[in-house]
């Protein structure tokens, strides 16, 4: 059965350590339209094992998940579907073998993204839901492994941090008996409120107008506190109180026998209200209003372009390129040599023409970054410098890849280094890696050079550069670097082809 296109249609999916979150939506005006969401309650948080690997048993629930949200993905232009893993995906040792399978079945790759970026994310999507550019605003999202406080105002946020603790990781470490009791509740909290402690004075003396929770268990305590008719859906410090009196009487969450909340969240909110009422103690709380927006939403506003009309990553270089003071001179033409050489064999290599010229690109003005700390092994401060910076608008598999580039843009390569990529990506990263080294070899002079003396093609999987005999031998030191780069460990076939 063919299905049409929506070619106006944008996926993001959340792979959250609670639930998986699917969200489809189209642009309209300066927001968006949802058109379809599914909730998957896979708990991934808590599928764990002792070794921090994923179950089986998880790992086979996320993936039927995953085939169902394929199915609705059908006529989505994939260009325009984002997946997202976040805590749990950060922390599994074995996420690559789990990524490899969910990529076969939804035709797209994960990006882990870090703690910064999840923030800055749920930020973007609060901002459109209430675009007030004069409030200061404090946004909190509890997830099933972490929890995310963000303070801003209009679309920019001023202060990120991601908190190791979520509903599910503190549910299973304090609360996973039969019978809990209001103690056991503020035991949690107590913990919670040890780990929030060190970045309480920067909040606090920033200071916000209005606190935003946008999370499954704010929603879902929202919704408790209007059940039982503690407040009127607002979560307030003394409501939180009340609730956590509520559960002590009743001997747990699920015999409250609310029907505005399903036994999946049960399962975890008392995980979840501990850090509430640590967050509303910890930072002095007084009332925060619940949003029905969250990550998947700014997963959207960011591919549609919204939030503010910026090109964030490409933002986030230009700072990295100032602070660093990188040549630009030198950048701009191994850029122009990477973009030459890029539209040469993209076709033949099945190259994205955004996505991976972006990443050549990015590579190419960045690549002698480490010069800022040392000529000697530049390209090794440079890869560390990358992998070890927050770079905001960058998931980590972008962060990991841009970081191998610039590391192995010269001398020996090292292919192990690579296996941490999935398949795909691996390949995908070599390629260009292919392209970046001989854009760089040419511009060893540090001036610029006809282009044109190099020209490449794709035949039979094999790379051939083609060159000019007579300019090769005006040019000894390239022409020596061509002839060793065929001799390198590469997944690519490099033949350097002689033309007389």
């Amino acid at each position: 059965m063919s299905h049409s296109p929506l070619t106006n249609s944008f996926a993001a999916i959340d792979l959250g350590s609670n639930s998986f979150h699917m969200v489809i939506a189209e642009p309209e005006g300066s927001s968006i339209r949802i058109i379809d969401g599914l909730r998957v309650p896979v708990r991934l948080g808590a599928g764990l094992d002792s070794e921090k690997k994923l179950k089986k048993q998880t790992r086979n629930l996320a993936l039927d998940a995953l085939g169902q949200f394929a199915q609705r993905l059908r006529g989505v232009p994939l260009k325009q579907v984002r997946i997202v893993g976040t805590n749990t995906l950060r922390r599994a040792r074995n996420s690559k073998d789990f990524m490899d399978e969910a990529h076969a079945i939804l035709g797209k790759r994960i990006d882990i993204i870090s703690g910064r970026e999840e923030a800055r994310l749920i930020f973007s999507a609060v901002s459109h839901a209430v675009p007030d550019s004069d409030t200061q605003r404090l946004v909190i999202d509890i997830g099933g492994g972490s929890t995310e406080l963000i303070i801003g105002k209009g679309f920019k946020p001023e202060l990120l941090e991601s908190i190791n603790m979520g509903c599910v990781s503190y549910t299973s470490r304090f609360l996973c008996s039969k019978k809990i009791s209001a103690e056991d509740i503020k035991r949690a909290s107590l913990e919670a409120q040890l780990e929030l402690r060190p970045i309480a004075k920067i909040y606090t003396e920033l200071g916000w107008s209005e606190v935003t929770g946008c999370s499954g268990t704010i929603k879902a305590v929202s919704r408790m506190l209007e059940e039982l008719k503690i407040t009127d859906g607002e979560v307030t410090r003394d409501g939180v109180q009340k609730l956590i009196g509520a559960i002590d009487k009743a001997g747990n969450a699920d015999k409250l026998n609310l029907e505005s909340i399903s036994s999946n969240r049960t399962a975890v909110i008392c995980g979840g209200i501990a850090i509430v009422h640590a967050l509303m103690k910890t930072l002095k709380i007084k009332t925060m209003q619940a949003s029905t927006v969250a990550l998947r939403e700014g997963l959207i506003f960011d591919m549609v372009g919204k939030a503010e009309q910026v090109d964030i990553q490409s933002q986030t270089l230009q700072n990295l390129i100032s602070r660093y003071d990188i040549p630009q001179r030198q950048a701009d033409r191994v850029e122009h040599a990477v973009t030459r050489y890029f539209s040469q064999v993209s076709k033949d290599w099945n190259l994205d023409e955004e996505a991976d010229l972006a990443l050549a690109i990015w590579a190419a003005r960045l690549h002698e970054l480490g010069k800022a700390v040392a000529h000697t092994q530049y390209h090794k401060h440079g890869a560390y410098i990358i992998e070890n910076s927050d770079l905001i608008g960058f998931s980590i598999v972008e962060q990991k890849a841009l970081a191998l580039l610039i590391r192995f843009h010269r001398r020996k390569i090292d292919m192990d280094a690579f296996d941490t990529l999935q398949k795909s990506e691996k390949e995908r990263v070599l390629k260009i890696l292919s392209l970046l080294r001989l854009a760089v070899l040419l511009h060893r002079g540090r001036h610029s050079v006809e282009l044109d003396q190099l020209k490449l093609k794709v035949k039979e999987n094999q790379l051939i550069v083609s060159a000019d005999e007579e300019w090769l031998e005006e040019n000894p030191l390239t022409s020596a670097e061509l002839a060793s780069e065929a001799d390198r460990q590469m997944l690519i076939d490099f033949k350097l082809k002689t033309l007389k």
